[in-house]
């Protein structure tokens, strides 16, 4: 399609409306430097949608005209007119002030019709593209370039400077490349290597096949061989069979004689257990009361048990000071004996006495009374002035002589008489004194023993409450620490079960401290399976691998598809992105059973190599999701060993990818990945198993907690043991006060019973008597 003629307006040097052409087959364009030459070379390639770095420019907007204003008049040897609907023509010199530039292509097709290509910028990097001066996309405008075997990666349609240059350096694969750009095959290179890679395919597979055939055909020779010989062996094995049937028959019929009498005996016998068993159960109630009764009984008993030790504990604490006390009764009683002996005594020495003081007392009036006899005799025979003779006189005076030496011992007897009547009299007084006093001490004894009596009753009943307390703290006390004993032991037992499940959690992979990602997949795949009938689930719950030691390997060919949640329809899997989009729940990846791309399995991969097998061969499935597990695995192979993968990969050269059971990868381009993954993947599948270990972990925590709440806490103890400290100390303390209330009253008792005789006894009646004597 040659190119007819070029309009230009305000691009680059070309000031104004320029038409250049019209061309023909062969147009050569010569001129001085600067002319603008090159700048028709670069209005071509820029109408035709090349981009302004290869037009010697940075930017489109310095596309446009930026020189002086110029007359009108031929430009270049070409025709030039200016534009007629340019106002800015009649202006004078000046500055360019152009604010678009645009460049128009004439092309003529075969049918010589004329094409018009218009391409405008503007000086603020806008462009605009006109088709027949229809404004189009760029798309559009390539498309009809292309159309007409323009194309502009290739740059078919102008030789640049410099290209022929760099053309004849190029190497001959760069040279083909760039053929192969400017024909166009170089866009189906990529359809060209699949094809070439199916036909190895189909090549590598018509030999395969060709082999297998041979090998098939050498097998059938050998199994007609086997064949007769398998014929004979199955008749005498069909005789073996029906001899064993035989057999078996007969011993089924005794089997059958054998079961029915024992279903008899099996009958009778139900019928006497049954019987036997509620017997049994009616004894095993009453046992069960029996048992009740006696551990209410045994409690009953040892709490009897613990009164009486504790009534034996005080009475022997009693016994020291009820031995100390009986000693001194007995003490005091013999005292009292003796006192009341020693009163005994006493009472009849005064009685003695004062017998003696009467007889003295009537002995002294009567020698009185002869005293004032003689006297009165004497004075009348003084007043009869009777005279006595020298004779009488003198017989007077001998015998008063006489009689006073013979009274002087009678005088001094009169005169101690006096003398004891008086000392007796003084201690009488004494001792009446003394028993006056003694009889008040007693009424103030009394009272006090009265006052000791309550105080020692209030006391002991002081003490006995005190004590009840104290047993009640005590028993409280013990109570709590047999309480959390009891607690302690639960909670080692349920750490201990704590441990042991933690510890199988941990050898069955399971992270006891999940992310919140994976938690929060559950939970929004949960409510995706409520809200969503279409949801069925993840890859990784909707597969198990047939063995355990498959599960690596699965997980590592499953890769990121592993928790990629599978639906039924693609309708399904937009509502669940939305609906994710909306509750801001994270990403997830759906696989639409109806819209998935899935390639068919190679089965020559089932028998290939010994040790390798599919990786869909190896998992459980339902046949509803076969679909998804066919996309998620592919032909991917489950290798034993490395050896088996090197050889299925590299001396077989299957573009397959290859996975051991330790996670090693052969991949199909050759690359080789290894190591254990820190994912954890091959230990999805065992949260089915563990999920009773799980439930179990939170009962055994739930019991941690409960326990702990249960537990008494310390402060309680504190002030338990503070009360019975305080309660002790007070029973004491009363204790101390009883002994000093039964020490006064024992001392009052005392008094009482022993008053203290501080008069003397009055001496010896016999003592009396020889000195009246």
């Amino acid at each position: 399609m040659p190119l007819i003629r070029i309009e230009l307006s305000d691009f680059k040097s070309y000031r104004g409306h320029q038409v250049i052409g019209p061309f023909k087959n062969f147009t050569s364009v010569i001129g001085p430097n600067g002319a603008g030459k090159s700048n028709l070379m670069d209005a071509i390639s820029f109408v035709l949608g090349v981009k302004s770095v290869q037009l010697r420019s940075s930017q489109l907007k310095d596309l446009v005209y930026r020189g002086r204003r110029l007359a009108k008049g031929p430009n270049d040897g070409s025709e030039t007119t200016q534009d007629q609907e340019d106002n800015d023509d009649t202006d004078g010199e000046g500055e360019g002030t152009a604010k678009k530039a645009w460049v128009l292509a004439v092309f003529q097709d075969e049918k010589r019709k004329e094409w018009l290509f218009q391409r405008t910028i503007s000086t603020t990097g806008a462009s605009e593209y006109r088709l027949n001066n229809k404004v189009v996309t760029y798309s559009a405008y390539n498309a009809a370039l292309t159309s007409h075997n323009i194309l502009v990666k290739a740059k078919n349609f102008l030789v640049f400077q410099g290209d022929v240059e760099a053309v004849a350096s190029q190497s001959p694969r760069e040279l083909s490349r760039l053929i192969e750009q400017i024909s166009g095959s170089l866009e189906l290179a990529q359809e060209y290597e699949k094809a070439k890679e199916a036909q190895d395919r189909a090549t590598e597979n018509a030999t395969f096949n060709f082999t297998k055939r041979r090998g098939i055909a050498g097998e059938i020779k050998q199994y007609k061989e086997q064949k007769g010989e398998a014929e004979r062996f199955e008749s005498l094995c069909d005789q073996k069979d029906d001899l064993i049937m035989r057999r078996i028959l007969y011993k089924l019929f005794h089997i059958e004689e054998a079961l029915e009498a024992n279903a008899r005996d099996i009958q009778t016998k139900s019928k006497a257990l049954a019987g036997l068993r509620e017997e049994h159960a009616e004894y095993n109630k009453a046992l069960e009361e029996a048992r009740a009764e006696q551990a209410r009984a045994r409690t009953a008993v040892v709490r009897d048990e613990k009164k009486v030790k504790k009534a034996e504990k005080a009475l022997e604490a009693k016994e020291p000071e009820l031995v100390e006390v009986d000693a001194q009764i007995k003490h005091s009683s013999r005292k009292l004996q003796n006192s009341q002996k020693i009163q005994e005594q006493v009472g009849n020495d005064a009685e003695r006495q004062q017998a003696k003081l009467h007889s003295l007392t009537r002995d002294l009036a009567n020698a009185r009374q002869a005293a004032e006899e003689a006297a009165e005799a004497h004075r009348r025979a003084s007043q009869h002035n009777t005279s006595l003779s020298e004779n009488s006189l003198a017989e007077y005076r001998s015998l008063k002589a006489s009689a006073s030496v013979l009274a002087v011992s009678e005088r001094q007897a009169l005169e101690t008489l006096s003398r004891d009547e008086k000392t007796a009299s003084r201690t009488l007084t004494q001792v009446r004194a003394k028993h006056e006093e003694l009889e008040r001490n007693q009424e103030r004894l009394r009272g006090d023993e009265k006052t000791q009596q309550a105080s020692k009753s209030e006391l002991e009943q002081k003490l006995a409450t005190l004590q009840g307390d104290h047993a009640r703290s005590k028993q409280e006390y013990e109570n709590q620490q047999s309480e959390r004993t009891r607690i302690s032991r639960l909670e080692t037992e349920t750490n201990e079960k704590l441990a042991d499940v933690y510890q199988r959690l941990l050898q069955a992979g399971v992270d006891r401290n999940e992310s919140e990602r994976e938690t929060r997949l559950k939970e929004t795949l949960a409510s995706l399976q409520r809200i969503f009938p279409g949801v069925r689930g993840r890859v990784v719950d909707l597969c198990k691998p047939t063995q355990r030691k498959y599960e690596t390997a699965v997980s590592v060919i499953l890769g990121r598809n592993i928790d990629a949640v599978v639906v039924d329809e693609e309708k399904t899997a937009i509502e669940c992105i939305d609906y994710m989009r909306t509750q801001r729940a994270g990403q997830a990846t759906f696989l639409p059973l109806d819209t998935i791309s899935t390639k068919p399995i190679n089965d020559k991969y089932r028998s290939f190599a010994r040790g390798a097998r599919l990786a869909v061969d190896v998992i459980q499935y339902e046949p509803a999701v076969e679909r998804a597990m066919h996309h998620a695995c592919g032909n991917s192979l489950v290798c034993d060993t490395m050896d088996v993968a090197r050889y299925v990969c590299w001396e077989r050269g299957q573009e397959v990818k290859a996975v051991t059971l330790e996670g090693t990868v052969i991949h199909k381009s050759g690359l080789i990945t290894g190591g254990r993954s820190t994912h954890g993947g091959g230990k999805k599948w065992e949260e089915k198993d563990v999920q009773g270990l799980t439930r179990l972990r939170d009962n055994l925590v739930a019991q941690l907690q409960e326990l702990n709440r249960s537990k008494p806490r310390g402060k309680a103890d504190e002030n338990v043991i503070a009360e019975i400290t305080r309660l002790e100390s007070a029973i004491t303390v009363v204790r101390d006060d009883l002994v000093r209330s039964l020490d006064g009253c024992r001392w009052i008792y005392i008094s009482l019973m022993i008053p203290s005789v501080t008069s003397r006894a009055p001496a010896d009646p016999a003592t009396l008597a020889s000195k009246r004597s």
